[in-house]
C-alpha cells in the first residue's frame, strides 16, 4: 500500500502504454501519407508530391505549435488533445472515403485535396503532440520517453501495414484504402484510451502537484519585496509569528472575486480577523481602522509566515498582464534549455533534409519501386530502436548532444550522392543507401529523444509544460527548415532521367538457320549456344 502522500502506482503500466499509443497516434496520419509513396507517385507521376506533402505538413505544424503556445492558458490538456484527435480523425476519414475509395475528383483537384488534408491533419496532430509533451513533462521522465517511443512505433507500424496491404490487395487503390482504414482504427482506439487515462489516479496526482506549484508561483508574483519580508519575519523569540494559510477565492461569473468566499486565514496562535480585516491592502501597513483603535490594538503587530498555499481554482482568466507574464516565462525557459532546443532542431533539420524526399529518389536496378519503401522501413525500424535506446540510464551532457547533432549533418552529402546525379549516381549499390538510412533512423530516434526527455527536468515543475512546448517549437522549426532545404537538394539531382542501371544491355535473340532435317543438326545447336 503506497503512502498517502506518494504517487499512486501505475498498475500494469497502463499510463505508460497509453502514452506510447498516443505517440503512435499523433504521428500515424503523417506516416500513413508518406508510406503510401508508391500509390501517390503512381497517381501523380512527374510531380513533387512527396516533397510537397512533407513541406505542407511541417508548415502547418509550426503554425499549430505557435497557436498552442499562445492558447496554453485558455484550454486544458484534455480539451486541446480531444480537439486534435477529432480533427485528425475526421480528415483521415474524408481522405480515405472520398479521395481514395471513391476517387471521383480530377487529378489536379485530388492533388490539392491531399495537400489541404495533410495540412489540416498536421494542425490537429501537432496540437496533440505539443499538448502531450507538456502533459508528459508533468509526469516522471519515463513517460516522456513513452511518447517518443510511440512516435517511432508509428513509422514502424505503417511500414509493416503498407507491406501487408500491398501484398494482400494487388489493386493499388484498394490496398491504399485498406491501409488508411487500419490507421483510422488505431486512431479510434487511441481516443478511447486517452479518456480513460485522464481519470487515472497517477495522472490526477501529478496534475494536482503541477497546478499547486503554478498557483504558489502566481501568488509569489503578486507579493512585492516588502510584503515578502514582512511575511517571513523572525521566527525566533517570544513566538511573535503565526502561520498564514491561504485558500483561493471563488470567482463569480464575471471573473471577479466573490466577497463571501475571499481569502480565508487560519492561524493557530493569533486571530488576524479580530484586529486586521482581510483587504487587498499590503499587510506591511495596517488599515486606518486598526491604527485608530484602542492602545491595546496598537501594540506591535504579529508577523506571519506563509507555510502553505492551497489553491484550487478554475482556469485563470486571460488578460494582457497574464499574456505578458506568459511571454516572459517562455523566454526564461528558453534561456534555460536552449542547448536542448538547438540539439533537437539540428537533429530534425538533418532528418527532413533527406527523409522522405531524397529517400524516395534513390534508384535501384534490382528493387525498382520497392526501393523507397525499403529505405523508409529501414529508417522507421531503427528510429524505433533508437527511441527505445534513449531510455538507457546514461547522463548525456549538453556538449555531447550538440556534437552528436552536428555530426549527423554528414549524412546529408552521403545520402545525396546515392541519388545524384540521376543518370549516374556517385555512390552505386543498394546496401549503401540502406546503411545510411539505418544510421539516420537510429540517430534520429536516440538524439531526437534524449533532449526532449532531459529539457523539462532542467526547469521547475510549474514550467515543465512550457519547456515541453518550447522543445516542440524547436523540433518543428528543424522540421520546417529541413523540408525546405530538401527542395534545394532535389534541384541538385538534375532533371528526371531513366533508371541508372549499370548492366549490360540484353542481347538480341540469335537468328537461327532453319532446321531442315529431323536428325540432330550440330551446326544448328552450336549456333544456338553461341
Amino acid at each position: 500500500m503506497p503512502e498517502p502522500t506518494g504517487p499512486p502506482p501505475d498498475r500494469y503500466n497502463s499510463v505508460y502504454l497509453t502514452l506510447f499509443v498516443a505517440g503512435t497516434a499523433f504521428l500515424l496520419p503523417f506516416n500513413s501519407f508518406i508510406m503510401a509513396v508508391d500509390y501517390f507517385q503512381h497517381h501523380y507521376p512527374n510531380t513533387t508530391i512527396m516533397f510537397d506533402m512533407s513541406t505542407v505538413y511541417i508548415a502547418s505544424a509550426c503554425v499549430a505549435v505557435v497557436i498552442n503556445n499562445l492558447m496554453l492558458d485558455l484550454f486544458t490538456y484534455n480539451t486541446r488533445i480531444t480537439f486534435g484527435i477529432l480533427l485528425s480523425l475526421a480528415t483521415m476519414l474524408f481522405v480515405a472515403v472520398c479521395n481514395i475509395g471513391w476517387d471521383g475528383f480530377s487529378t489536379n483537384v485530388s492533388y490539392t485535396i491531399n495537400l489541404v488534408a495533410i495540412g489540416v491533419v498536421a494542425f490537429g496532430c501537432t496540437v496533440q503532440q505539443a499538448s502531450y509533451y507538456g502533459f508528459a513533462g508533468c509526469l516522471p521522465p519515463r513517460y516522456t520517453q513513452a511518447v517518443m517511443a510511440g512516435e517511432s512505433a508509428a513509422g514502424f507500424w505503417v511500414s509493416i501495414d503498407r507491406i501487408i496491404t500491398k501484398y494482400g490487395f494487388r489493386q493499388p487503390r484498394r490496398s491504399t484504402f485498406m491501409f488508411f482504414v487500419f490507421s483510422i482504427l488505431i486512431l479510434l482506439g487511441h481516443s478511447m484510451l486517452h479518456q480513460v487515462m485522464m481519470r487515472h489516479p497517477l495522472v490526477q496526482y501529478y496534475l494536482r502537484l503541477t497546478n499547486e506549484s503554478r498557483h504558489r508561483r502566481r501568488i509569489q508574483l503578486h507579493l512585492n519585496p516588502n510584503e515578502d519580508a514582512t511575511l517571513m519575519e523572525s521566527e525566533s523569540g517570544d513566538g511573535a509569528f503565526g502561520v498564514l494559510k491561504l485558500q483561493s477565492p471563488a470567482l463569480s461569473n464575471t471573473g471577479t472575486v466573490d466577497g463571501e468566499n475571499a481569502f480565508s486565514f487560519a492561524n493557530p496562535v493569533y486571530s488576524p480577523t479580530a484586529t486586521i480585516p482581510v483587504t487587498s491592502a499590503p499587510l506591511a501597513s495596517p488599515p486606518p481602522s486598526v491604527s485608530e483603535a484602542s492602545p491595546a490594538l496598537r501594540t506591535p503587530r504579529p508577523s506571519y509566515k506563509v507555510e502553505d498555499v492551497v489553491v484550487e481554482s478554475p482556469e485563470r482568466p486571460a488578460s494582457w498582464s497574464s499574456f505578458k507574464r506568459g511571454v516572459l516565462a517562455r523566454w526564461a525557459v528558453a534561456r534555460a534549455i536552449y542547448p536542448y532546443m538547438v540539439s533537437i532542431g539540428l537533429v530534425y533539420f538533418t532528418t527532413l533534409s533527406l527523409y522522405p524526399g531524397i529517400a524516395s529518389e534513390v534508384p535501384s536496378c534490382r528493387l525498382g519501386s520497392w526501393m523507397p519503401i525499403i529505405l523508409m522501413s529501414a529508417f522507421n525500424s531503427f528510429d524505433f530502436i533508437g527511441k527505445i535506446a534513449a531510455a538507457w540510464p546514461y547522463e548525456w551532457s549538453r556538449s555531447q548532444l550538440l556534437m552528436a547533432s552536428g555530426l549527423r549533418l554528414l549524412l546529408v552529402p552521403l545520402m545525396l550522392l546515392c541519388a545524384a546525379p540521376r543518370h549516374s549516381p556517385h555512390i552505386v549499390g543498394d546496401m549503401y543507401p540502406i546503411l545510411f538510412s539505418v544510421v539516420l533512423g537510429f540517430t534520429n530516434g536516440l538524439f531526437g529523444s534524449v533532449p526532449m526527455i532531459l529539457a523539462p527536468s532542467r526547469v521547475g515543475r510549474e514550467h515543465r509544460e512550457i519547456a515541453g512546448n518550447m522543445m516542440t517549437l524547436s523540433y518543428n522549426g528543424g522540421l520546417l527548415s529541413g523540408s525546405l532545404v530538401s527542395y534545394l537538394l532535389l534541384s541538385m539531382l538534375g532533371p528526371p532521367a531513366g533508371a541508372p542501371c549499370r548492366t549490360y544491355p540484353t542481347p538480341p535473340l540469335p537468328t537461327l538457320p532453319p532446321l531442315t532435317t529431323s536428325a540432330p543438326n550440330v551446326t544448328y545447336i552450336l549456333s544456338a549456344l553461341h
